[in-house]
């Protein structure tokens, strides 16, 4: 009689898995097609089909253009329900509006989760040519000001870490490429308590965000930003920005259990 291997891996696990590398990869490919979805999960065509018929009829995959594929509803009812289960939605959103308001840009929360800078939410000002995030993307912790932030909260050794992991890639002319540059911009940072991403990330976009304060002086979790066309913020306005947004973080930090 033949005994299964400790390594096997049961049929229901491998199901799992390969659902959640095909969720994976609708959202990350280009073109999302089969042909794409197949490759980059590293599955055959059909099986993939069938797993996108099986998610389709679920809703948590949309077929469109007949033979491309993209997250469903159920995804974006799921991730809703994932944020407001985190982070209260009455205790971000009002000050959030209240930011878009007075500068009429968007504003971005994000939150320090599984060593990443995920956007947990966003609203987008009125202005034909805006700054657009995604909920759920990721942004670099050397390069935008929502890492940042985030980062000088941390102790110097913690973020050192996490910088030395990520890497310090050049996005863009200006981005900080040496630990030396980061560690004064740290610095920078604690004393005015507000970062600025100047066009570190991508061109044409200056970006002013500070850290939601803990009460128990531990590193934040969360981070507001609100994001510029470059031409459109003047030194003043920048300094502006900057006491706004750390006032915004506080108003939220006063309603976050």
């Amino acid at each position: 009689m033949k005994t299964a291997s400790v390594s096997e891996k049961p049929s229901t696990l491998i199901g799992v898995e390969r659902t959640a590398r095909i969720l994976t990869a609708v959202a990350d490919s280009e073109v999302g097609n089969l042909t794409e979805i197949a490759r980059r999960t590293e599955l055959n065509e059909a099986t993939v089909l069938r797993y996108l018929n099986s998610l389709s009829s679920l809703g948590y995959v949309e077929r469109f253009n007949a033979n491309q594929y993209r997250l469903g509803w159920e995804i974006f009812r799921l991730g809703q329900r994932a944020f407001s289960n985190q982070v209260p939605s009455d205790a971000v959103v009002p000050t959030m509006e209240r930011l878009v308001n007075e500068f009429n840009e968007t504003v971005n929360f994000a939150a320090h989760k599984d060593r990443n800078v995920v956007i947990l939410d966003v609203v987008e000002g009125r202005r034909a040519v805006k700054k657009v995030s995604d909920v759920g993307q990721t942004d670099p912790w050397h390069a935008s000001a929502l890492g940042k932030a985030l980062l000088a909260t941390m102790p110097d050794s913690v973020w050192r870490d996490i910088v030395a992991s990520a890497g310090l890639p050049e996005l863009t002319t200006h981005t900080i490429t040496s630990m030396k540059k980061m560690a004064a911009e740290i610095k920078d940072i604690r004393e005015h308590g507000f970062a600025v991403d100047r066009e570190e990330a991508a061109e044409e976009l200056t970006c002013v965000a500070a850290a939601v304060p803990t009460s128990n002086g531990e590193p934040s979790r969360y981070a507001l930003s609100i994001s510029f066309l470059t031409h459109r913020l003047t030194p003043e306005n920048l300094e502006h920005a900057g006491t706004q947004v750390i006032a915004a973080a506080r108003e939220i930090a006063a309603k976050l259990p």
